[in-house]
Formats: structure tokens, sequence, C-alpha cells
């Protein structure tokens, strides 16, 4: 007696295609990285189990090719980090116009960096919110997730900014409120245009490698959610430990063109990485 298939309802083939969309468009870009979408979704059609509807899976590969790059994995993510990573090093050469010639110590260089932060938590949260809109499924994670996220990530970065701000910048902290010390050190020390320089320089990248890209389309919400830790533990504690290098020898040129190096060097190489991994 032939086996029977099971059909699921077309509204569950529905909602779960872009969830299975997006998982099949990682692995195919695991195993056949050199391979733009055209091939990708040949290979896929030619490998359809001969019991799945035609029509589910002309879906399901359509879903896939929606979530792929149009060009071959290396050749794509070359030039899109390229690109975005060329604009964060022309933002971080600002804050060294600000030490050569607006005689800017260890501390606004740390209160920048920190500011810094601020931004990629923010920008972080609007990629999570936009990670795949089409997949119903996904917003009931993002209900939780999102606002996760920014409770943690806020508290991780306003505990840092206590040290940044009490202890480099001598300000009193009222409990976790940094926001009033970090506004009054934007105005002493002209931080406001290298803040927008930085800012405009981290929405450059989610414009151009997240949606024009269509990374958007391929993340994993953990994923993303994780992103910004590694990247912002790695740099600040490098960037804390040179800055109380500096101050502790007199915020001297050389010293705060080496943390600048440092932090650059750090700062493309985390770019490079996120974008190109």
């Amino acid at each position: 007696m032939a086996a029977k298939t099971i059909q699921a309802p077309p509204w569950l083939v529905r909602l779960l295609t872009p969830l299975v969309a997006r998982i099949v468009a990682r692995e195919m870009l695991r195993k056949h990285p050199g391979l733009g979408a055209a091939e990708i979704a040949e290979k896929m059609r030619a490998d359809i189990p001969s019991g799945l509807d035609p029509e589910v899976g002309r879906k399901l590969i359509d879903a896939v090719v929606a979530r792929l790059p149009q060009k071959p994995q290396p050749e794509e993510a070359k030039e899109s980090s390229s690109v975005s990573a060329w604009v964060l090093v022309a933002a971080n050469l600002l804050p060294l116009y600000g030490v050569l010639f607006w005689n800017w110590e260890a501390f606004p260089l740390l209160a920048l960096f920190w500011m810094e932060n601020v931004i990629i938590g923010v920008l972080n949260a609007l990629r999570m919110v936009t990670l795949d809109p089409g997949d119903a499924a996904l917003w009931a994670g993002k209900l939780f997730m999102v606002p996760f996220f920014c409770v943690h990530y806020g508290l991780f970065t306003a505990i840092h900014g206590v040290f940044v701000f009490s202890m480099f910048g001598k300000y009193r902290i009222s409990g976790l409120d940094v926001l009033a010390p970090a506004a009054r050190a934007a105005g002493e020390w002209n931080l406001w245009l290298p803040i927008g320089v930085l800012l405009a320089s981290h929405l450059f990248s989610f414009l151009w490698n997240y949606l024009y890209r269509g990374e958007f389309r391929r993340a994993a919400l953990q994923e993303q959610m994780l992103r910004p830790y590694a990247r912002v533990m790695i740099l600040h504690f490098t960037i804390l430990l040179g800055g109380f290098a500096a101050m502790v020898l007199g915020s001297p040129l050389w010293a705060l063109l080496i943390l600048l190096a440092i932090k650059i060097a750090l700062d493309v190489r985390a770019h490079l990485k996120e974008h190109r991994g």
C-alpha cells in the first residue's frame, strides 16, 4: 500500500515559508559561497523532492532567492564591506583632527567612543525590528527580544558610561543617569559634530549593508541581538585601558595617536568580520 503524503494546511505553509527560506538561504550560502542567487535556484529546482507540491516548492525557492545576494557571496561581501569600511575610517578621522587641532585629551575621546556605543545599540535595535519583516512568525520573537535587548544593552552601556564620565571626566553621576554628563561633555569638548559624523557612518552601513544589500533578509534574530556585544566589549575594554594609560602619562600627543590608531584598527577589523562573516 502506498504511503499517504500528509499535506500541511495552507495557512501553516504561508506562515513557515519565510522562516524556512531564511534558514535554507543561510545554509546554501555556507555550502555554495561561490554561487549567485540564480545558480543556487537552479540547484534547488533540481533537488526538489518528488513528493513536494510543485507550487509549494516554487514559492519556497522564490522566497530563498529573495534572501540571497545576487552576486556570488565573496564578491558581494567584499564590495559591500569595503565601501562602508572606508566610510567608517573617514568618520574616525575627525577625532584625529580633534586631537591635533582642538587640543583634545584622553577624556573627550573616551566620551565620544562611549556615545558611539549608544549609536550602535540604537541601530542594532532598529536592525532587529526590520529583520525579515515579511516573516509573521518572527514578530512574536521580536516582541520579547527587542525590548530585552534595549534594557540589557542600555544597562550595560549606562554602567560603562558611569566609569567613563566619573573616573575620566570627573563628573558627578546620580545612579545610572549618564545622559546629563554626556550632554555636558559634548558641549564642553565640541563633540556634537564628531557624534553626527559617526552617526552618519553607522547609518550608512545600516542602509548600505543591511537594507540595500539584503542582510536583513538572512540575519538570525538571536545572532543579531548578540552581535554588538563582542565588538563593543573588545573595543572598549582595550580603549579604556589605553585611555587610562594616556591620562596617567598626561595625555601626550603620541599616546592619543596610538589610542586612536588602535581604535580605528579594531573598529575596521570588527566591521569587516561582521559583513564578510
